[in-house]
């Protein structure tokens, strides 16, 4: 019965309405999983189990009594600790906010539970979404392997959804921290369209880069869970209309003819041999498909980072001016991040807002040509530890420009190391083409053979 966790959304709602197996009795089995290995794993923060077995039961009446209900309804999700949660206390993994309980919830948060799903509890993540884990937290550790990390910052829910407690999360993503986690958890993570799910209610890093979207086992279930979390929301400033494509279950797997655009191979020098193996064997995936290859190059690409760098830390400064006088309740680095953020220049600042909208344009006139460009989410797998913000081991390589672009982008397993650890590769597409895009990870996803970590 516990091989229920395992299942795809679309599996799990098929027995819900065949009446084999209860919303309850799924809830109850992820609180037994997250009991197992909840310790080990490190993934939540705040479990929510009494809310979780109340909208159980409600959802299982439901069913019983044949009642109409969405695709969601009494699926078991979990969502990074900045998405704000009524009455539910929200941290972002730092002393700071230990004890902040929102008086209401996200606009993500809310759209779910009108839907009808399930909240487990907040995962786990990296301080303030700002590349440091507190000590206070603690790192998540991956389930493919405890000694390593299972990335940042949204590494709880990548983590949880990889181990079976609950089908999918929430998360964000300012330069890859929905991504990174995703590969290094061999789940799917989509970044979506810059505007196109409402950050209301989603604790701010940089409201230039910032991104809510979802982590799922696949990129069909990410899809369904941005159909209901997508769409313009006037609380939100950076909200933007324009949709993200209907998902046509029935549909999703039909074969379109892509036009594919990947980097040179002097960009991909970097790549460790177990990345740059499942690469080449992604490509022949992509070529068995029918899809077309070609090489591209993207203005802009080597400043990437500074581009970052000179948006994310004053903008990361500003929201945390209002605690510089509690530098001991910080991380050390991240405080340190702050710091510099304060000192940085306006021109500098400015000229970063105007390289992003240089940038924008650059890869946005590169789909007038393409329909996706492909490459690896990360150079490496998991580590040990998260990599510092700027060091030599640069996560955010392949997804920082996506960022800093806008435009829609996913990370999708295909593959594994010779340790066992997965390996993810990105697909990004135009500006609101993000059922598209998942569609055609689907296709990725489904030339190779899916698995999940063991716990026994």
């Amino acid at each position: 019965m516990e091989n229920v966790l395992n299942l795809s959304i679309t599996e799990l709602a098929a027995l819900y309405r065949q009446k084999q197996v209860s919303p309850v009795e799924v809830v109850k089995l992820s609180f037994e999983r997250q009991e197992k290995i909840g310790k080990a794993l490190n993934a939540f923060i705040t479990v929510a189990e009494d809310s979780a077995l109340r909208q159980a039961k409600k959802a299982e009446e439901a069913f019983l009594a044949n009642k109409p209900s969405h695709l969601l309804a009494g699926i078991p999700y979990s969502a990074k600790d900045l998405f704000y949660t009524e009455g539910i206390r929200t941290t972002c993994a730092s002393p700071i906010l230990k004890d902040f309980v929102p008086d209401y919830s996200a606009t993500a948060v809310s759209k779910l539970d009108a839907a009808g799903a399930i909240m487990l509890g907040k995962t786990n993540m990296l301080e303030f979404a700002y590349g440091i884990v507190h000590p206070d937290f603690g790192k998540t550790n991956n389930p493919w392997d405890l000694s390593k990390t299972s990335g940042g910052s949204s590494g709880g829910s990548a983590a949880a959804v990889a181990s079976g407690i609950g089908y999918f999360s929430l998360g964000s993503d300012t330069g890859g921290s929905i991504r990174i986690p995703a590969s290094y958890c061999g789940v799917a993570g989509l970044k979506p369209t810059r505007g196109l799910v409402s950050l209301h209610g989603v604790f701010p890093l940089s409201g230039s880069l910032d991104h809510a979207g979802p982590i799922a086992r696949n990129a069909l279930d990410a899809a369904l869970v941005l159909e209901v979390i997508a769409g313009f929301d006037p609380q939100d400033p950076h909200s933007l209309t324009g949709g993200s494509g209907e998902v046509d279950i029935s549909n999703f797997s039909a074969l379109d003819a892509k036009h594919v655009g990947v980097l040179p191979e002097r960009l991909l020098r970097g790549l460790t041999p177990d990345v740059a193996r499942v690469y080449k064997e992604t490509l022949q995936h992509v070529r068995s498909l029918g899809w077309h290859i070609d090489e591209v190059e993207i203005e802009g690409w080597a400043r990437m980072e500074d581009i970052i760098m000179a948006v994310l830390l004053p903008e990361a400064a500003q929201i945390h001016q209002q605690w510089l006088g509690r530098k001991e309740e910080y991380a050390t680095m991240t405080y340190r991040q702050i710091e510099q953020g304060m000192e940085a220049k306006a021109v500098d600042y400015l000229n970063g807002q105007r390289d992003l909208k240089r940038f924008t344009s650059a890869v946005s006139t590169l789909f007038n040509t393409f329909d996706l460009l492909l490459m690896p989410t990360v150079s490496f797998a998991a580590l040990a530890e998260d990599p510092v913000i700027g060091s030599e081991e640069d996560e955010m390589l392949f997804t920082g420009p996506f960022n800093i672009s806008g435009h829609p982008a996913v990370s999708v397993n295909m593959g594994f190391t010779a340790d066992g650890l997965p390996v993810g590769m990105q697909l990004a597409a135009p500006h609101f083409q993000d059922i598209e895009l998942l569609r055609a990870a689907h296709q990725l996803e489904t030339m190779r053979s899916a698995r999940m970590p063991s716990f026994d």
